[in-house]
C-alpha cells in the first residue's frame, strides 16, 4: 500500500542499498526520502531535518497531500 501512494505522489525508488527507498525532490522543501521497513513508512525531509513514521498508508497519504497544498497555498500567496 506504501509503494502505491509514494508512486501516486511522484516519489522513484532510489536504485542501490539493502533497503526500500524512495525519494521526490521539493524546491521548498528539498529532498523528501522515505523508507519501508517492517509495515512503516519513515518520512526524512532533509532541509527541515524532519522525521515523521506512519504505520498506515492513508495517515502518509494525508501528509504528503498537506505538504503539497502548503506549497500551493505558498505560490498563491506570492
Amino acid at each position: 500500500m506504501f509503494r502505491n501512494v509514494l508512486r501516486r505522489r511522484g516519489f522513484w525508488r532510489v536504485k542501490g542499498g539493502g533497503e526500500e527507498v524512495f525519494m521526490k525532490h521539493d524546491e521548498r522543501l528539498g529532498g523528501i526520502y522515505v523508507t519501508l521497513q517492517n509495515r512503516m513508512a519513515i518520512v526524512r525531509i532533509e532541509d527541515r531535518n524532519a522525521i515523521q513514521i506512519f504505520k498506515s498508508a492513508k495517515h502518509l497519504e494525508t501528509y504528503l497531500k498537506k505538504l503539497e497544498e502548503e506549497k500551493i497555498s505558498r505560490i498563491l500567496a506570492n
